[in-house]
């Protein structure tokens, strides 16, 4: 019997590691109340999620993928004044920040009237 409990607290022991690991994916706490989820993109890419969360520390929210590709990431979001923003990733490790754009249209000038 004692052989047996020792047997299987070496195996959960050894297995302790490998758990830990397989949960450094997930909902991350920010230490401010809220947290992210994070997921490890493929080697040497950025994936949605990680994007998602440097458009989110830029001040663009509520985020949705328009454009990827073998190059970039691009996603549209709203900043908290309700502007339509697209920010763009570069896909590779880390997601460096390509560029952003306003979304908003200049209204198109009226035509003069005909006198």
């Amino acid at each position: 019997m004692k052989a047996a409990f020792q047997t299987t607290l070496v195996i959960l022991a050894s297995l302790l590691p490998t758990v830990a690991l397989a949960q450094a994916d997930g909902w991350q706490p920010n230490g401010r109340g809220t947290s992210t989820w994070h997921v490890s993109p493929s080697e040497g890419t950025c994936n949605v999620s990680q994007a998602q969360n440097r458009a989110r520390r830029a001040g663009i929210y509520r985020t949705d993928l328009v454009y990827r590709d073998d190059n970039v990431l691009t996603l549209r979001g709203l900043t908290q004044w309700g502007d339509r923003r697209e920010i763009t990733f570069g896909n590779i490790r880390g997601c460096p920040e390509v560029g952003f754009q306003d979304m908003q249209q200049s209204q198109p000038g009226r035509a003069p009237a005909n006198q």
